[in-house]
């Protein structure tokens, strides 16, 4: 896990910052989002390795998110963790 990027998309300001530190922690770059729309384009810009996605979100759930990942040319193969 050595440098592999990896997004964290989650509402809960509790649940982004220990997942960041526990990733941090094992040696990844960890970035966060708080919502669907700020992961959206984080994912755009950043290319992620990963994406560790929430469901239940305010707005865009979760779903609705990897749908538009899905549809993105640059996200579309990133691996999504839900």
């Amino acid at each position: 896990m050595i440098n592999k990027k990896i997004l964290v998309i989650d509402d809960e300001r509790l649940i982004r910052t220990t997942t960041i530190l526990l990733l941090k922690k094992e040696g990844a770059v960890a970035i966060a989002a708080a919502d669907g729309k700020e992961g959206i384009e984080l994912a755009k810009k950043e290319h992620p390795d990963l994406i560790l996605l929430d469901i239940m979100m305010p707005g865009m759930d979760g779903w609705q998110v990897l749908e538009t990942l899905r549809s993105e040319p640059l996200c579309a193969s990133v691996p999504v963790i839900i």
